[in-house]
């Protein structure tokens, strides 16, 4: 009888200590683009929570929706274009790991120099690639108008010039043309507003019914892995080279990985997991405007929302003790008031009269105190950056741009014979002209550039990731808009030119001071050579 209790217990013992085996659907081979995975399994996030977690890797081939919605997977991680397997197919999204995409257009610098130029070019594109279909209509250019060919996954493809241009994962790719020397163009669809979520972690209608605290459970030791790996990415590369290294790749690429994937998740910004839902709307919106989907309301059951309430953050409880102690102190002398008299009534509510102007004059204090940071950096005339803001934002720029290996560009533009125009139509004719270039140059820039006025009828642009053949193609275009215009003042139509000066890093310079006297002394040849024209710095002309 002893024997048999003693082995009961054992059973009981061990069933209780079971763990729920599930497997994760993962939307290509291991790296570093699934580290919280990794180290979800190897802290025991996912044993703690009573879960035996089994990763999967995909292949070219590989419907990572598909694999869920058949039960062949528990989980998945997918693009935003579990939108549009919505339609289709019962999935729910449960978490955002990347809040940027990483998808872009990669091509080769010497066949490409801008966008436009990818007409009757060969471009690979994978499947699934619509987010970068949307760039280049925004940007007017048919994908008819391309050769696309099915894509190789394979990167040699780009380096060998076997093709122009092919989609890529800024966190990858970018890597090995690097390494192998050839100079590409990073296009990103973000540069146009078109900025989709990446990995998105996602389970099936009939998951999240059947085993909803499963479910909780999964997505919360998920985002606990993933919150580690971005706090440990050396300790994550080593366990990645160490067990998950199905591909062969090397420390250097992985960093570089760890390094972009930061960039696109952004943990210091936003909570991992975090999901907004006018994102997602406005992701719906301009599958609509593709026509891949018809316009409409987010599905009500698309986004999961039975995630456990997260901890409060550690400076609420002091900041609630604060505000409950000073409550009661106002509390206590209205009190005080009250019982003083009757006659205070009066009194107390023209108290509260001056409490609400007190109110509306601290929100306008706070508008003004914002009008005049923004003012601080920003110029008058034009309202672009200012020269202050330049100083402040170029050298964390150039260190961003040594850090993760990337160019960058500075154009100096000057308007060309200016005081002959103040003299000859008046001042306010000269800031006219001032506010057409502003105008100009602020259009033509992309998202993240800086464009400022550095002083008098003297512009600056800094191009981050961008080259200097580039920023000369950009510089170029300007100046041809601006030759084309007229601007009217008065009964007067005024044509006007500009000289434009280019420089970059790391050719020509490693600090900003050096970009801007490279740019300055580029722009010099450019109005010594005639004017109205485009020079980029050349080391020679520094003895001129």
């Amino acid at each position: 009888m002893l024997r048999a209790l003693v082995l009961l217990l054992v059973l009981a013992s061990g069933a209780a200590q079971a763990l729920d085996s599930v497997t994760l659907q993962l939307k290509w081979r291991h790296q570093f683009q699934f580290a919280g995975y990794y180290a979800a399994l190897e802290k025991g996030y996912y044993r703690d929570a009573g879960l035996d977690v089994k990763l999967i890797e995909a292949t070219p081939a590989t419907n990572v929706v598909e694999e869920v919605v058949a039960g062949r997977a528990h989980y998945g991680v997918g693009t935003s274009e579990l939108l549009l397997a919505r339609h289709q197919s019962p999935v729910v999204a449960l978490a955002v790991i990347f809040q940027h995409s990483p998808l872009i257009l990669l091509a080769r610098e010497d066949k490409i120099g801008n966008l436009h130029r990818l007409a009757e070019q060969k471009v690979m594109l994978e499947a699934h690639a619509e987010e970068l279909l949307a760039y280049l209509r925004k940007e007017g250019l048919r994908p008819e108008s391309m050769r696309i060919l099915p894509h190789s996954q394979n990167i040699s493809d780009l380096i060998d010039g076997n093709i122009a241009a092919m989609s890529a994962y800024s966190t990858t790719e970018p890597y090995f043309v690097r390494r192998a020397g050839l100079r590409t163009i990073e296009f990103s669809p973000r540069a146009v507003g078109i900025d989709f979520y990446g990995d998105n972690l996602f389970t099936s209608q009939q998951e999240l019914s059947k085993h909803p605290e499963r479910v909780r459970a999964f997505r919360a030791a998920s985002l606990r892995g993933w919150e580690y790996a971005m706090k440990h990415p050396d300790e994550i590369i080593a366990l990645i080279l160490a067990r998950y290294n199905t591909q062969g790749l090397e420390r250097g690429m992985l960093a570089f990985e760890a390094g972009r994937t930061e960039q696109l998740i952004q943990p210091q910004l936003v909570e991992v997991g975090y999901m907004n839902p006018g994102r997602w709307q406005h992701i719906a919106n301009t599958y609509a405007e593709l026509e891949m989907q018809p316009a409409g309301k987010l599905p009500d059951d698309f986004l999961y929302s039975g995630a456990a309430p997260q901890p409060l953050p550690t400076w609420l409880t002091p900041t609630a003790i604060f505000a409950a102690l000073t409550i009661l102190a106002l509390s206590f002398l209205v009190q005080r008031n009250i019982r003083l008299s009757r006659q205070l009534k009066l009194e107390i509510a023209a108290e509260e009269d001056a409490n609400r102007k007190l109110a509306r004059q601290l929100q306008e204090i706070q508008e003004l105190q914002s009008r005049l940071q923004e003012q601080a950096i920003r110029d008058a005339l034009t309202g672009l950056f200012n020269r202050r803001y330049l100083d402040e934002t170029l050298p964390r720029e150039l260190s961003r741009a040594k850090r993760d290996g990337y160019p960058l560009a500075l154009i100096m533009v000057d308007i060309d014979h200016f005081k002959q125009i103040n003299d000859t139509y008046g001042h306010s004719a000269g800031d006219e002209v001032i506010r057409s270039l502003s105008t100009i140059l602020r259009q033509g820039a992309r998202e993240g550039d800086i464009v400022c006025r550095y002083g008098g009828e003297e512009f600056i642009i800094a191009l981050p990731r961008m080259n200097v053949e580039a920023a000369l193609v950009r510089a170029e275009k300007w100046r041809t808009e601006v030759e084309a215009i007229l601007v009217r003042h008065g009964h007067f139509d005024i044509r006007f030119t500009i000289s434009a000066g280019a420089s970059g890093y790391p050719d020509h310079g490693t600090e900003h001071e050096n970009l801007i006297e490279c740019a300055d002394l580029a722009l010099y040849i450019s109005k010594k050579d005639g004017r109205n024209r485009v020079t980029h710095f050349n080391p020679s002309a520094e003895s001129i």
